[in-house]
């Protein structure tokens, strides 16, 4: 004979596991939602850290920076906590551009 509390301790966790399941199947759903949006309307992202980033680590020398590299793993830029742009990451997360913040100023 099984006791009821021990019963009610059953139906809450099949009841959590249910709501676990079905909050996934929720954020799947909605994430696809999402990447049909920027499939269709380009993602403009307001602020670029990586024009002040070239020229506090690399003094504006444009030609030693390796665009389509993944900058999290190459230092100074993996260490930096204001180094969140390179180009294989906008290209993840469907960014489809990025206006950089030096302009904000002018």
């Amino acid at each position: 004979m099984v006791i009821p509390c021990a019963r009610r301790s059953v139906a809450c966790l099949l009841l959590a596991i249910t709501a676990v399941v079905a909050a996934a199947s929720y954020d799947r759903e909605r994430l696809e939602i999402a990447k049909q949006i920027l499939e269709e309307v380009p993602l403009i992202d307001g602020h670029n850290d990586l024009p002040w980033n070239i020229r506090k680590f690399l003094r504006n020398q444009i030609n030693e920076f390796e665009l389509n590299t993944d900058l999290t793993v190459v230092e100074p830029w993996s260490i930096s906590k204001y180094s969140h742009t390179d180009l294989p990451r906008l290209k993840q997360g469907m960014v489809g551009a990025q206006v950089s913040h030096l302009f904000h100023y002018y």
